[in-house]
């Protein structure tokens, strides 16, 4: 008996779906089958594209169908990837969820509480997966960090600072989308996986500082957490650049994750008693799309969720909405 192979549908056709076309030949049991693009022609172009570019070798009879109509789309699938711009994922994640549709949805899934609650629920009671594409939570070198958190080595966990930037055109889509544009929308998704995997989700307050163009878009973020006895502050930034790095600070120690933190290579476990420090390196390997997508392939066969990413996930729609307002 041949094992199953799953149909990919991905949703939009922007740079983050041609590299997660990539991705899917470094996992078994995935192939992509039909790409859709509300814009005549768009599905099209990336479709000739990517088989032009040699992306998908998995087997010669490869061939992804262009799709302009949803109607067309949905029954060519059996997982949605949705790549579209922001505004529009909740709404593509609800919809194929209807359909009967596994869904893994590029960050940020959901810009409400209320969005992202539905959709778990929408998923829950079809028993279909629903994950946000957090490929970071998936990879070997950030799920060391969070061993090496929750061991004590560092003691009682009581700040982390979590940093992502990187410079963008200032007249391209990450600050000019309109309603879901900045840094903090763009990137916070990242820092905030990184706090709340450290500290968890339950914080009294949080507060936003940020540094905006003339169209009042944020080109840097900062986002200060305070809880009981624990403080946070995710950095986002297209317009500033700042090194990005992960630290987490405890009383015993630190843990000190090097640049670019989201691709966890290199780890600094640090002690007042700097002969005990300790260095660990990780293998991070292409895009990290690879991960999250097993992850995927495990919980569609397992019929079993992770709760814990599914509450980061909410959260973290949680601050977005705060942030928006």
């Amino acid at each position: 008996m041949e094992d199953k192979v799953y149909r990919i549908g991905i949703i939009g056709t922007g740079r983050i779906a041609k590299r997660f076309v990539k991705e899917v030949e470094y996992v078994d049991g995935m192939e992509i089958t039909a790409v859709y693009n509300p814009h005549a022609g768009s599905a099209e172009r990336f479709a000739r594209a990517i088989q032009a570019d040699g992306l998908s070798e998995k087997n010669e009879d490869f061939a992804v169908q262009a799709i302009d109509s949803l109607d067309e789309f949905w029954p060519l699938v059996d997982i949605v990837y949705i790549a579209s711009p922001h505004g529009s994922h909740i709404d593509y994640a609800l919809q194929a969820l209807e359909h009967g549709k596994h869904v893994l949805c590029e960050k940020p899934m959901a810009l409400t509480r209320d969005e992202a609650e539905k959709a778990y629920a929408l998923a829950t009671e079809k028993n279909l997966v629903l994950m946000e594409e957090l490929k970071t939570a998936y990879c070997p070198g950030f799920l060391k960090v969070v061993e090496l958190a929750e061991s004590g080595v560092i003691g009682e966990i009581c700040h982390v600072e979590a940093t992502f930037t990187k410079l963008e055109n200032p007249q391209g889509r990450e600050l000019k989308d309109k309603g879901v544009a900045g840094s903090f929308i763009e990137l916070g998704t990242y820092g905030l996986l990184g706090v709340f995997a450290m500290l968890g989700t339950d914080w009294d307050d949080v507060k936003f500082r940020s540094i905006r163009n003339e169209d009042g878009v944020d080109l840097y973020t900062e986002a200060h957490f305070v809880g009981d006895k624990k403080m946070a502050t995710v950095a986002a930034g297209l317009g500033v650049k700042k090194q990005g790095d992960l630290i987490v600070s405890g009383t015993k120690g630190y843990i000190r994750v090097l640049a670019p933190w989201w691709k966890t290579t290199e780890i600094q476990v640090g002690f007042e008693d700097i002969t005990q420090n300790q260095t660990y390196h990780e293998a991070f390997e292409g895009d990290g799309i690879r991960y999250v997508l097993k992850e995927v392939l495990r919980q569609m066969d397992n019929g079993n969720p992770n709760p814990r990413m599914q509450e980061i996930s909410v959260a973290m729609a949680d601050v977005m909405e705060k942030f928006r307002k």
